[in-house]
């Protein structure tokens, strides 16, 4: 048994927090600065850059994860002289398969720019060059996923979000510097590809530093094959299937609109989704701790799923009622009038979403860790058809507020199909109640307030909603929410600090 204390539980948690945090404030600054210095349209084929290479760097078959649970249970159970093989085995096989994604959008480049989007003549060239690019970046994004995970099963949080932290900053400033001395998306995107390169040799000299690994042949083991594709053939399916679901609204939007409209879109998308670097930075941590546990300790797990959702739901919900009430006016001094005429709804749909959405992270790492990635993955089969038939309905008829909408209601159906199977699962392989349900109808009831925030208008009603909700929802976390264990932490915190 191989338990996490709550004190690793929350340093490690930091950490994944911290890395991200950074790249969060970044992107709130320079943003304005790359959309004046590239413009609307060459800010919006950035933005479907950042998508492009965002799905296909999960073109690894789910292997990148799978090694993260099989290294963690080897280490659970002190087989470390196996990691060796498993770890250079998924390497191999990571480069294999996302060379053919990067192969595939070489050859498949020029017909996206000039057939599937909506980019003017003018630019065309130029994105074409773009997307080359970042078809030669993907074996490097996918096989740095891998590296990382091995890490992640090692609980090296701390060097893991050093790398990212300054990864995801040169991601926004990187551009900015470019900007200096081009606007050609090209060399933007070029240098950007270095960059994870150099990043990429980083995590490698980590990698080589653990003592599973540091001494150890470099070898690839046939029979490991096998028994690592059976494992990530689920996972995979999430993998690719997840960020078509994620990313198609703005490829539509792209295609039936325009990329100006893509850039309205994801903006105020890129940062209210920001806030999930929250629950992500929780969720990696659990996902090791759950691998190694859930069969010989399921009162454990059970604890730290219920505790999970309920720290971020006490911690986001404030945020999100926030951003969704101040939405216009947050982005009107962020970005001007036209911005806020054009993305207050779509942020205010976003934020209720990424309530959500981040609530859905537990159940998702929960049933993948288990591994019972299968559900997850006919969870996604299931709303895939369904999503782009609606996506493909409301975009001309709405615009970006249609495509949002759709959005929205994708992460409740989601959210609520996650939370179900969960606690079906966890109640037929043990005895041990589902502690999550009392706290559902709290969950509940501050969706309904959030949506509320939409008809709500005059900065006075505002405030005056704002404090007496957040007041309220204060005394009932307090008497209804937080447990007396959960009590005696705080204290205990406040006291050593």
């Amino acid at each position: 048994m191989n338990t996490i204390s709550g004190n690793l539980l929350l340093k490690n948690s930091a950490y994944n927090f911290a890395g991200s945090i950074a790249p969060l404030f970044v992107a709130l600054f320079t943003i304005p600065f790359l959309v004046k210095g590239l413009g609307e349209e060459k800010f919006g084929i950035l933005s479907l850059a950042w998508v492009v290479i965002g799905y296909f760097s999960l073109f690894d078959f789910g292997i990148g994860r799978t090694l993260t649970k099989i290294v963690a249970e080897k280490i659970g159970l002190e087989e470390i002289g196996e990691i060796p093989g498993l770890f250079w085995t998924a390497l191999f096989l990571m480069f294999l398969i996302s060379s053919i994604g990067s192969i595939v959008l070489l050859f498949g480049s020029p017909y996206l720019v000039i057939n599937i989007f909506n980019i003017s003549k003018e630019y065309q060239e130029q994105s074409i060059y773009t997307f080359y690019a970042l078809a030669l970046s993907i074996p490097i994004v996918t096989t740095t996923a891998g590296l990382r995970g091995v890490l992640e099963a090692y609980q090296k949080f701390g060097m893991i979000n050093l790398l990212r932290s300054i990864l995801g900053v040169f991601t926004f400033v990187g551009p900015l510097i470019c900007l200096i001395f081009t606007n050609d998306l090209f060399v933007i995107v070029l240098v950007l590809s270095l960059f994870r390169l150099i990043i990429w040799i980083f995590f490698y000299l980590e990698c080589k530093k653990l003592n599973s690994i540091r001494n150890a042949e470099i070898k690839i083991v046939r029979n490991l094959i096998k028994p690592i594709l059976k494992t990530s053939t689920w996972m995979s399916i999430s993998n690719l299937i997840g960020p078509i679901i994620l990313y198609v609204d703005r490829f539509l939007i792209g295609a039936l609109i325009s990329a100006v409209a893509v850039t309205y879109y994801t903006t105020p998308y890129e940062v209210v989704t920001k806030l999930l670097i929250i629950p992500s930075a929780l969720a990696s941590v659990l996902f090791p701790a759950i691998s190694s546990n859930y069969k010989t300790n399921p009162e454990y797990t059970n604890k730290l799923f219920s505790k999970s959702v309920k720290s971020i739901f006490i911690i986001l919900f404030p945020i999100v009622l926030i951003i969704s009430t101040f939405a216009n006016e947050g982005l009107n001094i962020w970005l001007g009038k036209n911005f806020a005429s054009s993305s207050t709804l779509v942020l205010q749909l976003f934020a209720i979403g990424i309530f959500l959405n981040s609530l859905a992270f537990f159940p998702f790492t929960y049933l993948q860790s288990i591994g019972r990635p299968d559900i997850t993955a006919k969870i996604h089969l299931f709303e895939l058809p369904l999503y782009l038939i609606l996506m493909w309905y409301f975009i001309p008829k709405l615009g970006i507020k249609g495509a949002a909408l759709v959005w929205l209601i994708r992460i409740f159906i989601d959210t609520s199909l996650l939370f179900y199977f969960t606690q079906k699962v966890f109640q037929k392989k043990t005895e041990v109640e589902f502690r999550i349900n009392s706290n559902l109808i709290f969950v509940l009831f501050s969706l309904i307030v959030v949506i509320s925030t939409i008809f709500i208008s005059g900065m006075t009603f505002k405030l005056l909603f704002i404090v007496t909700v957040l007041l309220t929802f204060s005394i009932v976390v307090w008497k209804k929410i937080l447990e007396p264990e959960d009590l005696s932490f705080i204290f205990s915190k406040i006291k050593s600090s």
